[in-house]
């Protein structure tokens, strides 16, 4: 009789430890799940702090367009390297709808007076050069290309990224540090001109300037 109690008494006891392990496991899937969630896609809006936007989506059978929802982590900034005279935000949409180059995408284009959107920021596209990797650039970032074209002022195209990051960062509840570089994830000498003439600083300095302008309206509208 003593033998049978112990035995079942251990049996009890291990048990509740499979119960507990398993309510613990459980407890780390629903963290994971909830850290992963895909962020939902916010409404449309006309214009940024200004600047007017043009809702442009390229094909969603496009290979730019995976369809991948994901949780938004990063604003990635990019230039589009491209001098070419007549190459603003319009034309770069043109090329995206036609195809591009197969795969390469991204959600914004910026230039001089107006920006073009062509990915939902809910969705992957692929600018950063890591692929999937998690987090990553393509996974959690939205991707921003400001044009660098000859014919246009690049001091506005600066200025008007630095109101896009700052209004996404509002939109998604985003900080300062969650403004990337496409250098920062593979290395990419990416957004060229502002590494190369040391404006990174002054760029992520701005764009807090408009996050705080826009966080100002945010609390004065809800008292």
């Amino acid at each position: 009789m003593n033998k049978n109690f112990k035995v079942i008494k251990l049996s009890k006891k291990f048990l509740i430890l499979v119960i507990l392990s398993f309510l613990i496991l459980c407890s780390a899937v629903v963290i994971i799940n909830l850290n992963s969630k895909p962020t939902e896609e916010r409404p449309e809006s006309d214009n940024v702090m200004g600047i007017p936007v043009t809702y442009d989506y390229i094909p969603e059978d496009s290979g730019g367009r995976p369809g991948i929802r994901r949780k938004i982590r990063y604003v990635v900034i990019h230039e589009t390297a491209n001098h070419r005279e007549g190459a603003n935000a319009q034309a770069h949409s043109q090329y995206l709808q036609s195809g591009g180059d197969g795969s390469t995408s991204w959600h914004y284009t910026v230039d001089d007076h107006e920006i073009y959107h062509h990915v939902p920021d809910s969705e992957v596209a692929w600018h950063a050069g890591d692929g999937l990797k998690n987090p990553g650039g393509n996974l959690n970032g939205i991707g921003i290309e400001l044009c660098v074209n000859d014919d246009g002022d690049f001091e506005k195209t600066f200025d008007n990224g630095a109101r896009l990051a700052a209004f996404l960062l509002n939109e998604y509840s985003l900080d300062i540090k969650n403004v990337k570089q496409h250098y920062d994830f593979n290395e990419k000498n990416c957004p060229m001109i502002i590494r190369e003439t040391g404006r990174w600083e002054e760029f992520l300095t701005l764009t807090e300037k408009y996050l705080h302008e826009l966080q100002n309206v945010t609390v004065t509208q809800s008292q």
